[in-house]
Formats: structure tokens, C-alpha cells, sequence
């Protein structure tokens, strides 16, 4: 029994592990309702691919980089700055998901633009059938790929894996995480708060409220220790445990 009961024990952090780097990444840039409405649909169109990538996986590449640019202008027009609070996410930051998305948009087009027009090189890419959409699902291997064998040199496997598996199941865990935010956008007080949050030069605070309302928590209760420098300074994410290779774990 007890191998069994430490097997047990082994899934039941590990799935905490996933659910803290879920925790964080809410906490850190996903508290603008206006945010919270474009994850949502993004997050359906998602899982709409997710269900048709083995029927037509092109036509679930287009819709996912849609998807994929509906949610990261939600984290770019609406979401107030939290580069700071990003800090703390083994994931890509703000800054860093918008340059991928114009890598997304320029490398794979430039680069089958040029491709096409070289003689043999054409004559493979017709041969065998080659789309924009199949140089995309190429450079989204190779983006997850290499963020996720980035992290396991830095803070090991099981980081990882919190990551990898934390990104993949993000559409299924955001539905339910914000699924209000459907119907709370169509109060304009709520519409209003949000817009303001975002932009408050232009648009004031409405009346009832006050600057800490927030909208719809991720409720993920989970609390864990987040990797920091030797001088103290965070250097993303948070694990079980007192070490880990170049980071020591500090209680938050």
C-alpha cells in the first residue's frame, strides 16, 4: 500500500504545482474583466481546434493564432501594466507573447513568400503540399518546445512540466475560471470599471466603486514558495521544496 499512497502523493503536488503556476498567472495579468471576456472566447475557439486538429490541423492552425491574437490584445490594449507581478510566472510575459505573435505573423509568411519562388525549393513545397499553417504548427513546436527544455535546465523537470502542462490545459481551466465575465461586461458600470482600469486618464472611476474591485478569482487557494536569486530577487515561479539548482525557495 504505500508505494501506492506515495504515487498518490506524487500526482496530488504535482497537480498543485500546475494549479499554483495557474494561480500566479491569474493574480499577475488576468484581473481586467474586459481580459477575462477575450479569454473566454479565446479559450472556446481553443478547445474547438484542440477537438479538430486531427480532422483538418490547418484550419485549427488559422483559428488558433485568431485566438491566440484575441487574447494576447487582451493582456496588451486592456490589461493595466504588471510586468512586475509578471516576474514571478515561468511563462512568457506580455512583452515577450506580443513579439511572438509578429513572429508568428512576419517569419513563417516571409519565409514561405521566398521559399516558393526558388526553383527546386518550389517545386518540394508544391510536391508536397506546404502551407503557411504548417510552418506555423512548426514555430509553435519549437517555441513551446524550447521554453519548456529552457526551464528544465533552469529549475529542473518537474518545473517544467508544471509549465508545459499549466499551458496546454489553460482553455479548459479558463472557462469555468471566467465565464461570468460574459454577462458582468454587459453592465456598463462593470464595462465602465474595467475601461478605466485600463485607460484611467481617459475614463473616470464610476461611482460605487473603488480602484481594488476585482473580478472573477481563478479560486486555486494554493499555497507554495517562489524561486528567488541569492540577493533575493524573483526569478519565477513557485515549487515545493527548500532548493532548487540556481534558486532558493522563499515562502509567499
Amino acid at each position: 500500500m504505500a508505494p501506492k499512497q506515495d504515487a498518490k502523493g506524487c500526482l496530488s503536488e504535482f497537480y498543485r504545482g500546475i494549479m499554483r503556476q495557474k494561480q500566479i498567472d491569474h493574480e499577475a495579468s488576468h484581473a481586467n474583466l474586459i481580459n477575462q471576456y477575450l479569454h473566454l472566447w479565446s479559450s472556446a475557439i481553443f478547445l474547438w481546434c484542440y477537438a479538430t486538429f486531427a480532422v483538418d490541423y490547418r484550419r485549427a492552425v488559422y483559428w488558433g493564432l485568431f485566438s491566440l491574437i484575441i487574447r494576447q490584445s487582451g493582456h496588451y490594449i486592456f490589461e493595466p501594466p504588471c510586468h512586475d507581478k509578471e516576474q514571478a510566472m515561468l511563462g512568457f510575459d506580455t512583452a515577450k507573447k506580443v513579439k511572438i505573435v509578429l513572429l508568428y505573423f512576419t517569419l513563417p509568411t516571409v519565409m514561405l513568400i521566398q521559399l516558393t519562388q526558388w526553383g527546386r525549393t518550389k517545386s518540394f513545397f508544391t510536391r508536397y503540399d506546404i502551407a503557411v499553417a504548417d510552418l506555423w504548427l512548426v514555430a509553435t513546436v519549437a517555441v513551446v518546445g524550447g521554453r519548456t527544455l529552457f526551464l528544465w535546465s533552469k529549475y529542473g523537470f518537474l518545473v517544467s512540466q508544471h509549465w508545459l502542462i499549466k499551458f496546454v490545459t489553460d482553455p479548459f481551466t479558463d472557462i469555468p475560471a471566467y465565464y461570468r465575465s460574459s454577462y458582468q461586461i454587459l453592465s456598463k458600470k462593470n464595462l465602465h470599471f474595467a475601461l478605466h482600469k485600463s485607460f484611467p486618464a481617459t475614463f473616470g472611476l464610476p461611482e460605487g466603486m473603488d480602484e481594488n474591485t476585482q473580478f472573477n478569482q481563478h479560486n486555486n487557494p494554493h499555497t507554495g514558495k517562489r524561486l528567488v536569486n541569492d540577493d533575493g530577487s524573483v526569478i519565477g515561479g513557485i515549487v515545493e521544496g527548500t532548493t532548487i539548482q540556481r534558486g532558493v525557495a522563499e515562502r509567499v
